[in-house]
C-alpha cells in the first residue's frame, strides 16, 4: 500500500468516525429532549390513573434510544477492528510477496553462471551452425519504490514477467542488481526483435498503471553481430553498471554492436 492510499484510508476512517460520533450525539440530544418533554405528561397522571401503558412506553422509548446508541458504538468498534485485521492481512500478504520475490532473486543464477552457460551455448551454436542471442534487461525503479523491501518486490515481479515470456530452453540470470540477462539458443537477430516485443509487453503489464519501474532491453546476436563468445561477453559487459569490474572492457565491446 502506498503512502497516498494510506492517507486516503486514514482520512476515510476519520470521516466515518466523526459521522458515527455525530449520529450518537444527535440521538442522545433528540431522545433526551423528547424524554424530558414526555416525562411530565407521563408521570403527572400516574397517581390519578391506573393505566401503566404511558409509563411502559416511556421506559421502552428510553431503552430503545440507548440500544440504538449502543448499536452505533458497537458498529463503529467492529468496523475499526475489521479494518485493522484487513490491514494486517494485507501487510502479511505484501510481506509474503516481498519474501517470495526476494527468494526468487536469491535463487537466480548469477553472472558467473551466465558466463559459463554462454560459453557452452556458443560452442554448441558454432559447432552446429545455429543462431544464438543474448538479451540484457535493465530495470530502473520509480522513486516511490526506492525502499529496499519494495524494490525487491518490484524486481521480483519484473523477473517473473521476463520468465513468463521466455521459452523452456531459454535461461534467465541476475547479472547485476536490477539487471537481468537471458540466453536464447537458436534465435537470430530478426527473431530476437519479436522476443523483445513480448518482453516489453510483459514488463509494461508488470510495471502497472503507477509505472513502478521503467526498463530498457538490449540484444546481441551470433553470428550477425559477433564472432566469438568473448565478443558476446564484452558486449554484455558494456550494458552493465560502470562501477562493476566487467566494465573495464566496455569501450572495446562497443565496436561489436
Amino acid at each position: 500500500m502506498t503512502r497516498k492510499s494510506e492517507a486516503q484510508s486514514a482520512d476515510l476512517e476519520s470521516r466515518e468516525y466523526h459521522l458515527s460520533l455525530f449520529a450518537c450525539l444527535a440521538i442522545v440530544i433528540l431522545a433526551g429532549g423528547l424524554a424530558l418533554l414526555m416525562y411530565p405528561a407521563v408521570f403527572s397522571a400516574r397517581e390519578t390513573s391506573a393505566n401503566r401503558v404511558p409509563q411502559i412506553a416511556f421506559f421502552g422509548f428510553c431503552a430503545l434510544s440507548c440500544l440504538l446508541v449502543a448499536y452505533i458504538v458497537d458498529r463503529q468498534v467492529t468496523i475499526h477492528r475489521l479494518r485493522n485485521e484487513l490491514a494486517m492481512d494485507r501487510m502479511h500478504a505484501s510481506e509474503a510477496l516481498r519474501q517470495a520475490s526476494a527468494d526468487l532473486l536469491s535463487t537466480m543464477p548469477n553472472f558467473s553462471m551466465f558466463e559459463d552457460r554462454l560459453v557452452m551455448e556458443f560452442r554448441r551454436a558454432s559447432a552446429a551452425e545455429l543462431k544464438l542471442s543474448v538479451l540484457v534487461v535493465c530495470i530502473k525503479l520509480h522513486s516511490a519504490y526506492s525502499d529496499p523491501s519494495l524494490g525487491t518486490s518490484v524486481l521480483g515481479d519484473a523477473a517473473k514477467a521476463i520468465s513468463r515470456k521466455l521459452r523452456e530452453q531459454d535461461s534467465i540470470y541476475m547479472l547485476r542488481p536490477a539487471h537481468f540477462g537471458a540466453i536464447l539458443p537458436g534465435v537470430n537477430q530478426k527473431a530476437v526483435q519479436q522476443v523483445t516485443s513480448r518482453l516489453a509487453e510483459g514488463l509494461s503489464d508488470a510495471a502497472g498503471a503507477s509505472d513502478r519501474f521503467s526498463f530498457k532491453i538490449d540484444s546481441v546476436s551470433y553470428p550477425e553481430q559477433t564472432r566469438t563468445a568473448a565478443d558476446l561477453e564484452l558486449v554484455v559487459a558494456g550494458w552493465l553498471p560502470e562501477d562493476e569490474p566487467t566494465q573495464a572492457d566496455a569501450k572495446e565491446a562497443l565496436q561489436y554492436k
